[in-house]
This record gives C-alpha cells, sequence and structure tokens, in this order.
C-alpha cells in the first residue's frame, strides 16, 4: 500500500495486469474458437462466396468479439478503485488523482490494438488454412487489411467513451449496459429504412458501430466527423468533473 502511495504502478505495470487477466483471453479465445467454426461451415456449404465472407468477418463476429473484450475487460480498471476499496488510498495520492488516470486509458488504448491484432492474425491464419485448397483472390488480404485499420480507429474511439463513461460513474455493470446498449441495438437496424437525423439513424451511425465492422461512415460522414470528436470531448470532460469532485485531479 505504501508503494501505491508513493509511486503508483507504472504503465508496463497496467498493461501486465491486463495481460494476467484470464477473461480477456477467454474472450479472444471463444472468438477465435467461433471464427473456426464458422470459416469451416462456409468453405463446406458456401463455398463460391467463402473468401467474401471471411473478408466480412468484422461486419458482426470479429466486431462483437472487440465490443466485449472492451466493455469486460479494459473499461473495468476504471471501477475497479471503487470495487476494491482503494478509493481513499487512490485519492490520497498526487500519482492516483491524476497519472494513474491517464497510464490506464494509454493502458487500455494499447490493448484494444492489441485485441485487434490478435483477431486479425487469426482470421487471416484460419481462412487461409481452411481454404488453402482453393484460390485465394489476390486482393482478399489487402482488402481485409483496409478494414482492419478502421477497426482499429473504432477500437480506440470505442474504448475511450466507454472508459469515461465508467470512470464517471464508478460502477462497471452500468457502464457495461450504457455503452453496450445502443452498440448492440445498431446490428438490428436496417440503414434501408431509416432516415437522416431520426432516432435509429443516430443510433446506427452514432456509437462507433461502423468503424468497429471496418466501415468508413458513409451517410453524412461531415456530420460524423464533428459527432465523434464532440462525443469523445464531452464524455471526457464528463469524467474529468466527476474526478474533481471526487479530488482525484
Amino acid at each position: 500500500m505504501a508503494a501505491v502511495a508513493k509511486e503508483g504502478p507504472k504503465m508496463r505495470a497496467e498493461i501486465k495486469h491486463i495481460l494476467r487477466t484470464p477473461l480477456y483471453w477467454l474472450v479472444l479465445i471463444a472468438g477465435i474458437g467461433a471464427r473456426t467454426v464458422f470459416a469451416y461451415l462456409d468453405f463446406k456449404h458456401r463455398l463460391s462466396s467463402y473468401w467474401t465472407l471471411s473478408d466480412e468477418y468484422w461486419s458482426r463476429l470479429g466486431s462483437i468479439t472487440v465490443a466485449f473484450l472492451i466493455l469486460l475487460v479494459l473499461i473495468h480498471r476504471f471501477s475497479v478503485d471503487y470495487e476494491n476499496n482503494t478509493y481513499s488510498v487512490i485519492a490520497s495520492t498526487v500519482y492516483g488523482r491524476k497519472k494513474l488516470y491517464f497510464e490506464r486509458l494509454a493502458a487500455g488504448c494499447l490493448m484494444a490494438i492489441f485485441g485487434v491484432v490478435i483477431l486479425t492474425i487469426a482470421n487471416i491464419g484460419i481462412t487461409l488454412t481452411i481454404g488453402r485448397s482453393s484460390i485465394t483472390p489476390t486482393d482478399w488480404l489487402y482488402g481485409f487489411a483496409s478494414h482492419t485499420i478502421v477497426v482499429i480507429v473504432g477500437a480506440v474511439g470505442y474504448f475511450l467513451v466507454s472508459a469515461f463513461v465508467c470512470d464517471a460513474i464508478g460502477d462497471h455493470p452500468a457502464s457495461m449496459c450504457i455503452c453496450g446498449l445502443p452498440l448492440g441495438v445498431s446490428y438490428f437496424i436496417n440503414i434501408g429504412i431509416i432516415e437522416e437525423f431520426d432516432l435509429f439513424w443516430f443510433i446506427r451511425y452514432g456509437f462507433f458501430t461502423e468503424f468497429l465492422r471496418g466501415r468508413w461512415v458513409s451517410s453524412l460522414p461531415a456530420f460524423w466527423g464533428i459527432w465523434y470528436p464532440v462525443m469523445i470531448v464531452g464524455v471526457f470532460i464528463l469524467s474529468i468533473y466527476r474526478r474533481k469532485e471526487r479530488k482525484l485531479l
């Protein structure tokens, strides 16, 4: 306890803590296992669209896995002090009031990216292994890599917003519901029947769904180019305000 009060954990310690969290690897393994099953079924029963379906990995299974990784594991670091009753210790140190907060944010961003990289490598390996007897399209790898870059942007953005929410309210389950509900609902919204600026349009495009699915937002991109920075900054300000109320900054 004295060591925490004096120096506090380094960002490396935050990363090690996440890497040693069984749930982090369980989510990744579950996602990779599910991808293996679906890839095998696609190869056996939908061979003509096998490579297309593989390229669309982020559209459903991949993005859902990343979302679970962020909500179940990564943002939990922002409520753990309340759950472990170390809030008063953190609040009494200069390190705890500021540096730990930003180091957890940085570590979470890095581990979100790391998770995306692991899933990317896994999908490429699974796809090439199962489909080795068929002809690999020349542009398949390039197309999948371009989608992955967008996913990384979405993973970092979604993590930051979810982390700010979790830090502001100090409740992990509630944060999972607040941040996970709009994302989950967005998967069921048919973009062909929604109109610009209605409620479902905001839900469909306004919570990083498109990015996590490897797509840039095509509907009024200029508007969303303003929306996302404003949303991130707004939730960040809320987090800072709540921390100042608790004397954590």
